[in-house]
């Protein structure tokens, strides 16, 4: 299990809080210890070296945040953007199924069809909200609608263009809902989350080899600078998987469907 799905069962306000809490009180914990019991003569007269090499380390991490933001962010947008186009041709072969000519097939299909939309909405994105495979009901209820599309038999030249359009939609209503499953597991491995907390670290040191004269000054900065990286941290966290926690992507396409026959 991932760092930051742990994390997302945390409500995101609180989340907010704790985050930048406990990296505000590491930076001013970290500063206030270092300045208390580490007697260094040199980093006075070092102190604009150190600055220097400060300014290059804090440019070259915020780099690295702004990268792993995009990152999660553009795989947050994919989700949802797949998740739409999966919705828009879920709805085309809804009204495919609706005005199909032929009155019998089509109450057939579209009884397989609704039990599909339920067992998406009930079992499949609870299952990837908890990281899980997918649930076999809802590979079933998949199958089944193919199968019973299949047994569709057109009669004439126009139900037989029909039924290829019904195809072609359900085709593109797979393609489109594998792109989704396969969101639903991208996250940020531990390999990356390694690197970022090891240079909100070395970031912290630098702030505490500075030598400013007011030690309180000190502490402030070292905290302030905790409160900004646990802010970034906490942006990570709640787009890191796009159909888990509160932001999540939900399957708001699949319930407007089923509110079209109440």
């Amino acid at each position: 299990m991932q760092l930051s799905y742990t994390l997302l069962g945390v409500p995101p306000l609180l989340l907010l809080v704790l985050m930048i809490v406990f990296f505000a009180a590491t930076g001013a914990g970290s500063t206030y210890l270092f300045r208390k019991y580490v007697r260094m003569r040199i980093l006075q007269s070092h102190n604009e070296v150190t600055g220097n090499v400060f300014s290059c380390a804090g440019g070259l991490y915020s780099l690295l945040l702004a990268f792993v933001v995009f990152l999660v962010w553009d795989g947050f947008n994919d989700a949802g953007q797949h998740a739409n186009m999966e919705f828009s041709v879920a709805k085309g072969l809804y009204r495919d199924i609706q005005y199909y000519p032929d009155t019998l097939d089509a109450r057939k299909v579209k009884k397989v069809y609704r039990h599909f939309i339920e067992t998406v909405i009930q079992d499949e994105y609870p299952a990837m909200a908890r990281l899980e495979p997918m649930p076999a009901s809802s590979r079933k209820a998949f199958d089944d609608l193919f199968q019973v599309i299949e047994q569709m038999n057109p009669q004439t030249p126009a139900l037989n263009t029909r039924s290829a359009e019904i195809f072609r939609h359900l085709n593109e209503l797979a393609t489109n809902r594998s792109l989704r499953q396969l969101d639903a597991g991208s996250g940020i491995p531990i390999e990356m989350w390694i690197p970022l907390l090891l240079g909100g670290l070395i970031v912290m040191i630098f702030t505490m080899m500075l030598d400013i004269e007011n030690i309180r000054l000190h502490v402030l900065l070292g905290a302030l600078l905790g409160s900004f990286i646990g802010i970034v941290m906490y942006l990570i966290v709640i787009l890191d998987y796009p159909f888990s926690g509160y932001m999540s992507v939900q399957p708001t396409g699949y319930v407007e469907m089923l509110h079209w026959e109440k």
